[in-house]
C-alpha cells in the first residue's frame, strides 16, 4: 500500500501529516545522530506503516512518528544498513533529503549534539522538536524528571562546547 492507494479525502489528510511531519522526523533524527540520508530512510518507513489506517487510530501521531522512526534507525545502524540509491521520492516528487539543508549554525549545533551522552542527546532531540519533557518522557517511557535532568544537563554541555568552538573559529 502506498499513498496514492488512498482515497481523495483521505490522502489529502495524509499528506498534509506526511507533508507537515517529514522534514521534522528527519530532522529530528539528525539530532539523535543520524545522517540525513538515514534519518530520511528511518523517517520514510515510519511514515509506511502508518498505511493504509494506523494513521488514524493514533492519539499523538508526532510523538509516535519519532518514536517509530528512531527505532527504524536504531536497526539500520544494528544491521550497518547503507542506503545505495537516493531515498525515495515523497509523494509530489520531492526527495525529503532536498528539504533538510542546514545552515552553518545547525551543522555546529549537529555536530556539538553528537559529543552528548545518547540519554541527553535523545532528551535534547525532544525538546527541540517542540516537546515538552512530559510528552517526551511518555513516549520514551521514561519519568518526566529523567528527561528534566538529561535535558537540563544536554543544554549545559551544548553551551559549553558551542563557546568553545566559537572562540576556536574566531581565533583562526
Amino acid at each position: 500500500m502506498c499513498p496514492g492507494d488512498l482515497m481523495p479525502p483521505d490522502r489529502d489528510v495524509f499528506d498534509a501529516l506526511y507533508t507537515s511531519e517529514m522534514r521534522a522526523v528527519t530532522v529530528f533524527l539528525m539530532n539523535l545522530g543520524a545522517s540525513v540520508y538515514e534519518a530520511a530512510d528511518a523517517a520514510h518507513e515510519a511514515f509506511l506503516t502508518l498505511l493504509p489506517d494506523k494513521w488514524r487510530e493514533l492519539e499523538h501521531p508526532r510523538a509516535w512518528l519519532r518514536k517509530v522512526a528512531h527505532r527504524n534507525y536504531l536497526r539500520q545502524v544494528d544491521r550497518r544498513d547503507h542506503p545505495l540509491d537516493p531515498v525515495p521520492d515523497r509523494p509530489g516528487g520531492t526527495c525529503p533529503v532536498d528539504l533538510v539543508l542546514l545552515t552553518e549554525e545547525q551543522t555546529r549545533v549537529l555536530q556539538a549534539l553528537g559529543q552528548l551522552p545518547p540519554a541527553e542527546r535523545e532528551a535534547i532531540a525532544w525538546k527541540l522538536d517542540g516537546f515538552t519533557h512530559e510528552e517526551a518522557a511518555r513516549a520514551l517511557g521514561k519519568s518526566p524528571a529523567a528527561v528534566r535532568k538529561a535535558y537540563e544537563r544536554a543544554r549545559t554541555r551544548l553551551i559549553t562546547l558551542l563557546e568553545l568552538k566559537r572562540k576556536v573559529e574566531s581565533s583562526e
